[in-house]
């Protein structure tokens, strides 16, 4: 699928088949999740995968018994890990040995950044997360798996739920599965989008 087909064809659904997502496809689709650009390229998202209907249960309590969480093939719950140090060290390493960063810096980058600590960093977490969490929308879509990305659930919860490290902060909740391309959910007329008028505003406001 070229990429202006996949943006301007996916849309966000509730109603699936009960085909399963399985391993291969789900690996297809992170395959081309793990290229998404990130803060300093410390790549700090975590994608928790849930296709058992227990844990699909669980996490329907937590998104306050919403139909399309056990309805789904797959749901998954994006994290930022705000843990700037965690993946420091092989990263500017990396860098380093390929060019991109001067080796004589990188082991002082390395210590501040694991010196640093998690506390205070949901910003910086939240947005190379949600960057890769768009991509995956994209690339499931890619693969044929239609997705939604969900609001209104309980990130507290799922933490407790499924004994989520303390730096993990959760960003996103994003359902998948096969849709009927028949069906009369996926062939009414698109949604309303504003016009690119209303919001480009070029070389100021």
């Amino acid at each position: 699928m070229e990429t202006e087909e996949a943006i301007r064809s996916r849309r966000s659904v509730h109603e699936y088949t009960s085909e399963e997502v399985d391993d291969d496809t789900l690996k297809s689709i992170f395959e081309l999740v793990r290229w998404s650009p990130s803060s300093y390229n410390l790549q700090p998202w975590e994608f928790l995968v849930v296709r058992d209907e227990e844990g699909k249960e669980t996490l329907k309590d937590c998104a306050y018994g919403q139909e399309h969480v056990t309805d789904a093939g797959a749901v998954v719950v994006v994290f930022g890990d705000r843990d700037r140090g965690a993946h420091a060290e092989e990263v500017f390493r990396n860098e380093a040995e390929k060019g991109y960063r001067d080796p004589d810096t990188v082991d002082d980058m390395i210590q501040k950044f694991q010196d640093e600590g998690w506390q205070g960093n949901d910003e910086w977490a939240m947005q190379s997360s949600m960057i890769a969490a768009t991509t995956l929308m994209y690339a499931a879509w890619s693969e044929g798996v239609a997705s939604c990305p969900m609001g209104g659930w309980d990130g507290d919860a799922i933490r407790e739920e499924f004994d989520v490290p303390e730096s993990w902060k959760p960003v996103l909740m994003v359902t998948l599965g096969y849709v009927d391309r028949d069906g009369d959910e996926w062939n009414r007329e698109r949604k309303y989008r504003r016009s690119t008028d209303e919001f480009v505003h070029l070389d100021g406001l």
